[in-house]
């Protein structure tokens, strides 16, 4: 009888048991790997998300002012900068502040920003889905604003003022009207607090009249406020910003985002790491319960076998009996772990803040972490099957026989 023979024998002597060491393993095995095949995907959705992000590659030219031989940032500025290698976009912020006087007689201090694509505010509310680019006489601005509630008058008109200039040190405010189109969460300020976003002729119209400019000068004369470089990829970053430094402009970059992990992706990673010391704790502790079982039952037939020289066999009979259990439930684990992952998937692409994060129908680890887990679980059940099979190993023929 060969170890193979002598191993079957084994599984259908003790089936009952073993079906229920598979079904432990196999249950265990089929969450972790769904768990784990759905923090893998968010990862890597995440780190492609996150880092060739528009803000993750963009670079923060600031106005150079009391620095002596470098121009304003105008349009030519811009074009210029355009023209470096490895550069997408370039992207302008002027500003100008401006008053809204709300119906109760409340005013808010703002300052009129013009709209960047690589730095959209968070937007909570808006009249229409497709909010930017912004018309003529519309704004969008913080929810809330210097203890003012703000929201209350999305989509309708607000009396807003402006500052005229008339000599130095002296202006004159001009009065007129704009449509509340959208609001953005307040605490976003990455263009400073209380910034609200208007079309760009309004903008520079606004910021003309207060530095008493031609609208149709100011550009070629002050420049705008900020200039963001948007670089083609994330790699191309530091080169960017070390040509852009070269012209004489402060750069900085702009990775805010590279702490958007959400809190939920890193708890499926950690319950995903418990669950796989569950699974070996399980499979272990079952390996020890069906090989002792095992061992005890075939006690007679192992002495018998030593007694003719079979002792290497009879061991190793029992162990490649708990090694096809073991096999048998890691392979249920994968199907399963597939079934489970798909279904994580699509109740994650239920949500619009998850679903960018669920990424493919079976979202299973990749194939070097599922061949390691799979042989994992085989280890760690035939790890649990040594300590009984040796202990009959070591019995003498006499012991494992004499109540024969």
């Amino acid at each position: 009888m060969n170890i193979l023979s002598l191993a079957w024998a084994n599984v259908r002597a003790l089936r009952r048991r073993m079906y229920g060491l598979v079904a432990l393993v196999a249950v265990g095995g089929a969450v972790c790997l769904g768990a784990l095949g759905i923090a893998e995907r968010a990862q890597g959705a995440t780190d492609t998300g996150v880092g060739e992000s528009a803000a993750n590659r963009s670079i923060t030219v600031d106005r150079p002012e009391g620095r002596p031989g470098s121009a304003p940032l105008t349009p030519r500025t811009a074009a210029r900068l355009a023209e470096l290698s490895h550069v997408a976009s370039v992207q302008h912020r002027a500003q100008a502040s401006f008053g809204v006087a709300t119906p109760a007689g409340d005013t808010a201090l703002l300052y009129a920003t013009t709209y960047r694509p690589a730095l959209a505010p968070p937007v909570t509310e808006s009249v229409r889905a497709r909010l930017f680019p912004l018309r003529p006489g519309e704004i969008v601005a913080p929810a809330t604003s210097q203890g003012i509630d703000l929201g209350r008058l999305l989509g309708r008109d607000v009396e807003v003022e402006t500052t005229r200039f008339v000599r130095p040190g002296e202006g004159t405010g001009v009065t007129g009207r704009a449509r509340l189109v959208g609001v953005y969460d307040p605490t976003w300020q990455l263009d400073g607090p209380d910034a609200a976003y208007a079309a760009d002729s309004d903008v520079v119209r606004w910021a003309a009249e207060r530095a008493g400019q031609p609208t149709d000068r100011y550009l070629d004369s002050v420049g705008y406020d900020q200039l963001t470089v948007v670089a083609a990829s994330a790699a191309d970053v530091p080169g960017v910003m070390k040509s852009v430094q070269d012209l004489g402009y402060p750069a900085v970059t702009l990775r805010q985002q590279l702490d958007a992990l959400p809190a939920v992706l890193e708890l499926i990673r950690l319950v995903g790491r418990v669950l796989l010391a569950v699974l070996g704790v399980l499979a272990f502790a079952g390996a020890v319960t069906v090989t002792g079982a095992l061992s005890r039952q075939r006690v007679h037939e192992i002495g018998v076998l030593k007694a003719v020289g079979f002792r290497t066999r009879a061991v190793l009979a029992m162990l490649v009996a708990v090694a096809l259990a073991g096999a048998a439930a890691a392979l249920i684990a994968a199907v399963l772990g597939a079934l489970l992952g798909g279904i994580g998937a699509a109740v994650m692409r239920g949500s619009a803040d998850l679903a960018p994060y669920a990424d493919g129908w079976v979202p299973l680890p990749t194939p070097t972490s599922l061949l390691a887990l799979l042989l994992l679980t085989v280890l760690v059940v035939v790890t649990g099957a040594l300590g009984p099979a040796s202990r009959a190993a070591r019995r003498s023929p006499a012991d494992a026989m004499k109540d024969w």
